[in-house]
């Protein structure tokens, strides 16, 4: 039982990777060519900054976004800890 969370916390970790991997290249790229009065890095690390936090915040809310965007109520599970 132990071994299976295992592996699905690896198989997790690998799918959040792969953007990374794919995608950091092309930014050291760009950020080499930069030439901002702010530096080479730091404008990408601002929009880099700017973007992760939005996209937790679209995470956090995605419940409410979803019933926005018109789901049904009986698709809604509320949690009702105890």
């Amino acid at each position: 039982m132990v071994a299976a969370g295992v592996q699905f916390g690896w198989a997790l970790q690998l799918s959040l990777l792969t953007p990374y991997i794919q995608v950091l290249p092309c930014v050291r790229i760009w950020s080499d060519k930069c030439s901002s009065k702010y530096g080479r890095r730091r404008p990408f690390i601002l929009a880099g900054s700017l973007m992760i936090s939005v996209a937790v915040t679209i995470i956090g809310f995605s419940t409410d976004i979803g019933y926005l965007l018109g789901d049904a109520d009986e698709d809604h599970r509320n949690f009702k800890g105890t």
